[in-house]
């Protein structure tokens, strides 16, 4: 998505330099696919956040509550696992998040140039 993304922001700087109606409609449509594609991946980050926090907290009670013995160091370390992986799984969607957030206003700027008289 990141490659399209900027492949399509050079194309649409090269099309706002002569608009032509058909240029105008064309533009607006992949505006809108990329702002749904932000949309998207806004809920998703949010909830996968929610559930890294949710997890998070299940590992610090388990840290804190965990019985004594293998199954209690079984439980804490499978949920400092857990919670460790989706904190990095969580900073790769906020980076992906991060660029289509900025690749989409950059487009925003870009239609303006589209209907400049």
């Amino acid at each position: 998505m990141e490659k399209k993304l900027k492949n399509y922001i050079k194309e649409a700087s090269e099309l706002a330099e002569h608009p032509t109606e058909e240029t105008r409609k064309y533009h607006l449509a992949m505006v809108q696919q990329f702002q749904h594609e932000r949309l998207v991946h806004l809920v998703v980050t949010m909830f996968f956040a929610l559930f890294t926090i949710i997890f998070f907290a299940i590992y610090i009670m388990l840290a804190i509550n965990a019985p004594k013995g293998v199954w209690g160091q079984i439980l804490t370390n499978g949920g400092g696992i857990i919670s460790a992986t989706l904190v990095i799984v969580l900073v790769f969607y906020i980076r992906h998040y991060y660029l289509l957030e900025n690749g989409v206003q950059k487009l925003e700027e870009i239609t303006k140039r589209f209907y400049k008289k």
